[in-house]
């Protein structure tokens, strides 16, 4: 088990921002050298801490993200913002990570409350480490650190304000997502154009895998290009507040006009025009007078428009790390959704949604399906991981959700299916195989199993943590005459994992 952390969660929004101000106000230098300088005075090596490892470092090393170490800062690189770590322990025994890892960036890492040497002053560490992780995941703009940028007081000031507005609810749900979305995708730029300029700075013979310099240079162009629109759209429309309120009460009556129409979108990145007239007519036969239909080329575009509806019209699609409510996702010749990159979840949803003729497809990501809150309906889909299974899991039902799974396939994952405290969900005529766990259920949850087969699997077809025994099965546990629970002896085949005394 993994020790605490020093957690800052009491700080309210005017402690934030005082403490940026008292980093960023002052002084001349660009933000990455005001940083440096904080850094020099407030982190000490020799503090133990946790490390969440990033992305990239788990897709370098293959391991499973996310992934977590306990970790010692041997040094610290001020300049660059980052440190090198002594490994002490992985959270899971099947991982390794080299002994000592260099260039680890700071905002990775979570000081621990007990420290192994009495020198250390993990807190001023760990609460410097804390706003310098908030402004870079929440403030900081890739031109920050374009040369000759200065960020004044006053952009700190109104990037806080934006922030506030959109995790308070003043600003509505679409228009928060696509702001979002607006910076998500400067960042990605950003760091598109920086590995781009790495590859440039390297010798063709070297790297046969590298673009024609030609169009390596018109990339950077179109990267450039992009960026410089997100900047003038966000420093002059989102940033300034006055402007802010005029733009959301220009969204709002857009809003009110159209609050009583379904708001469907069509993701289809183009083709042949015989392609086009078959997509047309399945439209059609799909829209009633009480849809409005746009069709756009990337998911990222789409579901910025706050969509109640989504039609997947092409074979594959990449879907954006963003949370999802009260949203139908279906497609035209079952759809295959994928995450671009290494993340946590393919899917995190809420509220009321639905999924049908889908193949999710989950080898780059530990989750598949997370439903947060309130009801989902899954029909015609297959869930699958095509990587390895470890630490991995197929959906995910929070406490108090109701799920309900229709003619579903769920393969290769280490949980198929996890249902927490006071969720339901019911499968019918659904297969979950080739899983450590078919199905993990936790204290006062309700599972139904109607025409179901669970097969394969590791460990056990179903397995309670902590869960009050019903006889030879789970309390909760609903099996039907028709479903097919692995051998077929259930004793064998479910297990309950009794909670270890105090």
């Amino acid at each position: 088990m993994m020790p605490s952390v020093y957690s800052f969660l009491k700080r309210s929004d005017n402690d934030i921002l005082q403490e940026l101000l008292r980093v960023l106000g002052t002084g001349r230098g660009s933000v990455k050298e005001k940083w440096s300088i904080a850094a020099e005075c407030l982190v000490e090596t020799g503090c133990d801490a946790i490390w969440k490892l990033s992305k990239d470092f788990c897709k370098k090393f293959e391991l499973r993200f996310p992934c977590v170490a306990y970790v010692t800062i041997t040094s610290v690189v001020f300049e660059d913002l980052s440190a090198t770590l002594e490994v002490a322990s992985v959270q899971h025994e099947s991982m390794s990570l080299p002994e000592v890892v260099p260039d680890v960036p700071l905002i990775e890492l979570w000081p621990t409350i007990e420290q192994r040497e009495d020198y250390v002053n993990a807190a001023t560490t760990a609460s410097f480490i804390d706003v310098l992780r908030f402004f870079y995941n929440n403030i900081w703009m890739p031109w920050d650190d374009q040369d000759g940028t200065i960020v004044t007081p006053k952009t700190i000031e109104d990037r806080m304000g934006l922030w506030f507005d959109l995790h308070s609810g003043i600003i509505n749900s679409r228009v928060a997502r696509s702001i979002k979305l607006q910076r998500t995708s400067a960042i990605k730029a950003h760091e598109d154009l920086l590995e781009l300029e790495s590859l440039f700075s390297e010798d063709t013979d070297e790297n046969d895998s590298m673009l024609p310099a030609d169009n390596m240079l018109f990339r950077c162009a179109e990267l450039n290009a992009k960026l410089e629109s997100i900047k003038a759209q966000w420093s002059n429309l989102y940033e300034n507040a006055t402007v802010r309120e005029q733009y959301l009460a220009q969204e709002r009556n857009k809003w009110q006009k159209d609050k009583n129409r379904i708001n469907c979108i069509a993701i289809w990145p183009g083709g042949l025009s015989d392609e086009f007239y078959d997509i047309s007519n399945i439209l059609q036969s799909h829209l009633t007078s009480s849809h409005t239909l746009t069709i756009t080329t990337s998911a990222e575009d789409g579901l910025s428009r706050d969509p109640d509806e989504v039609i997947i019209c092409s074979q594959e699609c990449e879907i954006p790390e963003i949370q999802l409510s009260d949203i139908s996702i279906c497609s035209w010749k079952g759809a295959t959704l994928k995450a671009p990159e290494m993340r946590a979840y393919l899917l995190m949803l809420g509220e009321k949604c639905r999924l049908k003729h889908l193949t999710l497809e989950c080898g780059q990501v530990s989750t598949a399906v997370v439903m947060k809150a309130g009801t989902l309906d899954v029909t015609d889909c297959n869930i699958i991981n095509s990587q390895r299974m470890d630490l991995t899991q197929g959906i995910v039902a929070k406490s108090g959700t109701k799920l309900t799974l229709n003619n579903c396939v769920l393969e290769n994952f280490f949980s198929g299916i996890v249902v927490h405290r006071n969720a339901e969900i019911e499968l019918n005529n659904c297969i979950i195989r080739n899983c450590g766990v078919g199905i993990q259920m936790y204290p006062e949850c309700q599972v139904t199993l109607k025409d179901t087969v669970i097969e394969s699997c590791r460990e056990q077809c179903i397995r309670g943590e902590s869960c009050p025994k019903d006889k030879n099965s789970i309390k909760g546990l609903h099996i039907g005459d028709n479903c097919k629970i692995g051998s077929g002896d259930l004793k064998k085949e479910i297990l309950v994992v009794e909670a270890p005394e105090n």
